[in-house]
């Protein structure tokens, strides 16, 4: 008779059951968690590593990547912090496994918020996550969903939302759009970037709308010469539009914007610049350039942008 690993690689599952259904040693268990593993039976591979947990000895570095694998695939997300708990509080066993159980827990927050993003979510589901959620990420794909809906539905969370000190800019501006372009005709105050704000949703611009927007693209790559240069520095003005609202960023004077915009961009890539030559040649006060640049360099500090 071939050995059980033998036919495990010749994936007869099924006889490897049968032959290990009246054994009890450790090792036929693991046989036998690989069998079921092997046919798709996740729930009674689960059964058995945690009825024998305490008793892997040399496979249980394996079995314990194996058990939070199906406790991922299983969406059991609660269930695999507490193993992790388990498994972090065990002796020391190899650096590999330390440096395995130090990743772990990430690997579980990415499969959950995956999970979270992967499905369309109820009202209910939206109106929890609006209320309670704080990951940046999750609450995006909320508001996102909330288009699949009717937007009035949710004028009053969404009101609440934008009165969150504490969320991201990013993502309470994408809270506001949804007002926006929904035509919300009454007022909505709330605070943002130590500032107060009263506005009638249907009354605002959409941002990237404002008719400077295209005029300044090209002035940024006409002054910055090099591509990554106007690249970092488009990017940092379309961060800050988004930061900003329901301010408009190019009421701002179009060469402090210009200048500060590059400033950053250069630091950015770590490429030295003179504040100077930039000041002179857009004909700027060097210190109220770099009043703007310590400005627009403190809303993207306290503004960082949503990380996947």
């Amino acid at each position: 008779m071939d050995s059980l690993k033998t036919l495990i690689e010749k994936k007869q599952y099924a006889l490897v059951l049968e032959l290990t259904k009246d054994t009890f040693d450790i090792d036929s268990i693991s046989f036998r968690i690989a069998a079921y593993l092997g046919l798709g039976k996740l729930e009674d591979a689960l059964l058995l590593i945690e009825k024998h947990k305490g008793e892997f000895k040399e496979g249980l570095f394996n079995i314990m990547k194996v058990h939070l694998e199906v406790l991922l695939t299983l969406n059991k997300h609660d269930q695999a912090y507490e193993e992790l708990k388990y498994y972090r509080n065990l002796p020391y066993i190899s650096q590999e496994v330390e440096e395995y159980l130090s990743d772990a827990e990430l690997m579980i927050r990415r499969h959950e918020r995956k999970v979270r993003l992967d499905k369309k979510l109820n009202k209910e589901e939206i109106i929890n996550i609006l209320e309670t959620e704080n990951e940046d990420i999750i609450l995006l794909a909320a508001l996102n969903d909330i288009r699949e809906y009717k937007i009035s539905d949710f004028y009053e969370v969404i009101i609440h939302f934008l009165k969150r000190k504490s969320a991201n800019s990013h993502v309470r501006t994408y809270a506001l759009f949804l007002l926006v372009s929904d035509g919300y005709g009454k007022k909505v105050a709330f605070r943002k970037n130590e500032q107060d704000f009263e506005v009638i949703p249907k009354d605002l611009e959409p941002p990237f709308m404002n008719s400077h927007y295209e005029k300044v693209i090209k002035r940024i790559e006409n002054i910055a010469k090099d591509p990554s240069v106007s690249e970092v520095a488009i990017s940092l003005l379309n961060e800050l539009i988004i930061i900003i609202y329901p301010d408009d960023i190019f009421n701002e004077k179009e060469n402090l914007l210009l200048g500060s915009l590059l400033i950053i961009a250069y630091e950015h890539l770590q490429i030295g610049h003179e504040a100077l030559r930039i000041a002179e040649n857009l004909n700027l006060s060097l210190n109220d350039l770099m009043n703007v640049v310590s400005k627009y360099k403190k809303y993207l500090e306290n503004n960082p942008p949503i990380k996947a």
